[in-house]
């Protein structure tokens, strides 16, 4: 079977904490949804800091501030990610962003998850 070269797990250094929120059906004294958050340490993912922009000439607007690399079978754990974890928060190097965007990459051969790229602001 056909693989793709997958990433060295020594050039993926960086480790982030994935903070999951959930909504509860129960609510609080005054009413209102108990939302909890579980972290998880997600170790060797590559983080490339930069500003990420939409837009051209005055009517420019940041979209990102930082993109999160996952690999399948390097990153550990690997998160199974989906639309609905768009919101969540990734904790980095003393920062906590939130995850705008999910780009899923597909190994062409086994039509499984390659890798993730997050896209956080």
């Amino acid at each position: 079977m056909v693989n793709i070269p997958r990433i060295s797990k020594q050039l993926c250094n960086q480790k982030v904490e994935f903070i999951e929120s959930n909504v509860s059906d129960e609510t609080d004294d005054w009413g209102k949804p108990i939302k909890t958050e579980k972290a998880t340490q997600v170790n060797n993912v590559i983080v490339q800091e930069q500003t990420i922009y939409a837009g051209n000439g005055n009517s420019r607007v940041i979209t990102a501030n930082a993109v999160v690399f996952l690999f399948a079978g390097v990153t550990d754990p690997m998160p199974k990610l989906s639309r609905e974890d768009v919101g969540n928060k990734i904790k980095y190097a003393g920062k906590e962003w939130t995850i705008i965007n999910i780009v899923v990459n597909q190994d062409p051969f086994s039509n499984g998850v390659y890798s993730y790229e997050l896209e956080v602001l």
